[in-house]
């Protein structure tokens, strides 16, 4: 920790780093609902309330059907820690597509910051679910792709 006013270094934890990431494709169901679990990170904390800073990016890519210009579609994503939610975000989406109503995909991107300060000392795990709630054209579908979760514990 450098210099500190505070004690002696060796009465301090050392900030901790945790990560998972993937470049495969996983398929999203579509439904209210109906969530999917994308990413999950086990981290485990040295003390009672200890800040956890959490960084997470989805890539999703809808596959939309040829046809019908107009796209209109939603998705949720959500962070847990061992089931407990911490923050939702929703993704709306809706317009018209240049050039026509050929089969095409639009690629969209989640990402977050969160400070977690109320996990207990101990193993925990961390989730990030998606929920395909919204689309205007039964033929359009969801992929997550690229994603990732990392997190940084601070020590005192």
């Amino acid at each position: 920790m450098g210099n500190c006013c505070c004690g002696t270094s060796s009465s301090f934890s050392q900030n901790q780093f945790f990560s998972t990431q993937t470049e495969g494709s996983i398929n999203i169901p579509f439904g209210v609902n109906m969530e999917t679990t994308v990413l999950t990170l086990p981290v485990t904390t040295t003390f009672d309330l200890q800040n956890v800073k959490l960084d997470y990016a989805v890539q999703l890519a809808f596959s939309l059907a040829a046809g019908n210009p107009q796209y209109d579609y939603g998705v949720r994503a959500r962070l847990r820690r061992d089931g407990i939610l911490l923050v939702t975000q929703t993704l709306q989406q809706s317009g018209s597509r240049p050039g026509g109503a050929g089969a095409s995909v639009r690629r969209e991107h989640i990402p977050n910051t969160w400070a977690d300060d109320e996990a207990l000392a101990g193993a925990q795990t961390y989730t990030v679910t998606l929920e395909f709630f919204q689309r205007a054209n039964a033929n359009t579908t969801l992929a997550a792709e690229t994603r990732s979760l990392n997190a940084i514990m601070f020590g005192l």
